[in-house]
């Protein structure tokens, strides 16, 4: 059951995420996040974490509506609140320190690093998935970096 759970929400994700690039409101939510992570400097770990407090209004709205409330309305839905709290130790604690880093390749196990960077890099039009690429390999949104 553990690992159904873990492939359906990060299905979910996935496709929330996609999502995300296409209506408007949420859209310009997310957008306010590529911009932001495209002009600084890889974000760092700040005790605001902790209440998943992202680096900006901005990217804080964007992560809660894209990645805590369905996490939630998923874990609600299916009652594996397990999933939540290792999803609340990735936002709190790990996240801000892989996800946007470009000295880590989590490729071609993890989506973070140089893997989750290539979806800012190019607009968001691939490298969709949270934790691991098996949904962009299989709707075919992959994009490896370069060399």
């Amino acid at each position: 059951m553990f690992l159904l759970h873990f492939l359906s929400w990060s299905l979910m994700i996935y496709w929330v995420h996609r999502l995300a690039h296409h209506i408007p409101g949420i859209r310009r939510i997310h957008m306010g996040h590529h911009k932001f992570i495209a002009t600084n400097p890889p974000p760092k770990w700040h005790w605001t974490n902790l209440f998943l407090y992202q680096d900006n209004w901005i990217s804080t709205a964007d992560v809660w509506l894209t990645e805590i409330i369905p996490t939630i309305i998923f874990c609600w839905i299916t009652d594996a609140w397990w999933l939540a709290g290792l999803f609340y130790l990735w936002q709190a604690l790990i996240q801000e320190r892989l996800e946007h880093n470009p000295a880590f390749d989590g490729y071609p196990w993890f989506t973070c690093g140089q893997w989750h960077l290539q979806h800012h890099y190019h607009q968001g039009r691939c490298n969709y998935g949270i934790f691991v690429p098996l949904w962009d390999i299989a709707f075919t949104t992959f994009r490896r970096h370069p060399q």
